[in-house]
């Protein structure tokens, strides 16, 4: 390659013809050019070169085959002409990486191609190292993919995945991955922006928890001035609510590993495509995201929830008794049936909704758990199970034998009144002319017999966190609790409820213990009476 230092400025001078005028433009200005390398300024009286006045520049002819046109790269503003030597034989080395290619000629023109668009955008050089691995694996060295376009097809043509899987990961890339690293080129992400992009995340859920906190203060004074009847008070609150940002959840640590999840799942199919050389999602740390562990609603607990509202954690289980109070009170309610098959059995939502009755042997009282009705978005959809640990044989107790079979003599009856119209769908929970429930509708009911009967809040999920925990606390073995709710293994269930578990247990022992004291404090009341 052959490749000369000079330096030049960029001085003006006007224009002249043959005759030594000045040429015009079309708009009557004087035409001026620039001296380049000419500039008498470059140097000094002497011959010395002029610190002070113009820059250095390096140019290099590009090596072509001969059916090719010439080449050339060239880059100026460098303060010394060793500055320029440098930066002119790290193009040389880079273009000599193309030696090493299947074809040399054409990956020469590749990294022409991208050192020149690199000078253009004033962009650094691309790294060496990067390309060299490149190169050694066979893949182009030009691309200017960008991570937003790949994940967008990725996305498109990802096929084996659940419906519930897509959502998720659709979520993930149109609400962070997208805004915060879409316009990068993919080749070119770095783990530094990844962890830019949780850093930026992070101040946002400060400033999401500032505007949720100032709306929650404006919605205090107005539910105040409501209740003092201060019309005009109230009125300004809901002014400044109208005006101030709505309530927003701010992104959690599940949320934060999701999101790294999604990425490292298409980056990984990338590296498979050869597109690119690391995962860099697998080169981020983040904070450890612990399940919330299950707390029961102790006595003390409901007191201190009923006198401010406090709930001490995102997932609780009602005790014995307040589950026997909800289920009473559902006793009339037409989807009592559904609640007690989950509250017996931890059945998901999704597989409660789903259950037929090809599914259940009344006879040898057994639940065969196939399929699901899931959500997404407001659409349903019907699949199996989330995992292959979730299809699976319950066994169910006599109590609820007996309740399913009465449902199904009430649900025969409603299928006569309502012929021809009821939808065959096979299910055993069904909305009144026989078409599926949806898992929505499910769980506003039961939020609403909740509210309505006045019992400690739980989430409807938190009812298959009851069938764990009162199972183990009966002891009934880890490894048939794990099998009836379809967990992946008996280490998660005794590790998610071992610590409730063991409350229930010091409870029952407390118990136990004031039993004795009672019987103890009436045999010393006897004994003061002889």
């Amino acid at each position: 390659m052959a490749g000369s230092i000079y330096k030049r400025c960029g001085c003006k001078v006007p224009m002249l013809d043959d005759g030594g005028n000045p040429v015009h433009d079309a708009a009557g200005r004087v035409r001026r050019r620039e001296l380049g390398t000419s500039c008498p300024k470059l140097r000094r009286p002497g011959g010395r070169w002029n610190h002070r006045h113009g820059t250095w520049w390096w140019l290099l002819q590009i090596p072509t085959s001969p059916d090719q046109p010439r080449q050339h790269l060239r880059q100026g503003g460098h303060q010394t002409s060793d500055d320029a030597e440098d930066a002119m034989r790290h193009v040389e080395d880079l273009l000599a990486l193309a030696d090493q290619a299947e074809d040399p000629d054409h990956c020469r023109a590749d990294i022409t191609t991208l050192i020149r668009t690199a000078l253009r955008k004033k962009e650094p050089l691309p790294d060496p190292e990067h390309l060299r691995k490149k190169i050694s694996i066979g893949r182009p060295v030009e691309t200017d993919t960008t991570v937003g376009e790949w994940l967008t097809s990725w996305l498109e043509t990802k096929r084996d995945i659940a419906p519930n899987t897509r959502r998720f990961y659709e979520a993930n890339i149109r609400l962070y991955l997208l805004p915060h690293l879409g316009h990068r080129r993919l080749d070119r992400l770095r783990a530094a922006h990844v962890h830019a992009m949780f850093t930026a995340i992070e101040e946002n859920n400060q400033l999401i928890e500032e505007e949720n906190a100032a709306r929650h203060a404006v919605e205090r004074a107005r539910k105040r001035a409501w209740e003092k009847r201060n019309l005009k008070g109230c009125q300004a609150a809901r002014r400044k609510l109208r005006a101030m940002p709505p309530f927003r959840r701010t992104a959690g640590p599940a949320t934060v590993h999701g999101i790294r999840a999604t990425l490292r799942a298409a980056l990984t199919d990338a590296a498979n495509e050869q597109l690119v050389i690391v995962n860099v999602a697998k080169l981020v740390k983040l904070p450890g995201s612990k399940r919330p562990k299950p707390k029961i609603w102790t006595p003390e607990r409901v007191a201190r929830w009923r006198a401010t509202g406090e709930r001490p954690s995102s997932v609780m289980v009602w005790t014995g008794e307040l589950t026997a109070q909800f289920l009473a009170s559902s006793a009339i309610h037409p989807l009592r049936v559904l609640y007690w098959l989950i509250v017996h059995t931890g059945l998901r939502r999704g597989e409660a909704c789903g259950v037929r009755w090809v599914d259940l042997d009344l006879g040898s009282a057994t639940l065969s758990v196939s399929q699901q009705i899931v959500q997404l978005g407001w659409a349903t959809h019907t699949g199996p199970p989330k995992s292959d640990a979730g299809q699976r044989v319950i066994a169910l107790d006599p109590a609820t034998v007996a309740l399913l079979a009465e449902h199904r003599r009430q649900q025969r009856k409603e299928r006569l009144a309502h012929s021809p119209g009821w939808i065959d769908t096979g299910l055993v929970f069904t909305d009144t002319d026989g078409s599926p429930l949806h898992p929505a509708h499910v769980t506003d009911q039961f939020q609403s017999l909740v509210e309505r009967h006045g019992l400690p809040p739980v989430r409807l999920h938190d009812l298959r966190h009851g069938a764990a925990t009162h199972a183990l606390a009966a002891g009934v073995d880890a490894r048939v609790v794990k099998e009836t709710l379809g967990h992946s293994s008996s280490t998660f269930t005794r590790d998610t409820y071992q610590s409730v578990v063991d409350e229930l247990k010091h409870r029952a022992a407390a118990a136990l213990a004031e039993v004795f004291v009672q019987a103890g404090n009436t045999l010393r009341k006897n004994d003061i009476g002889d």
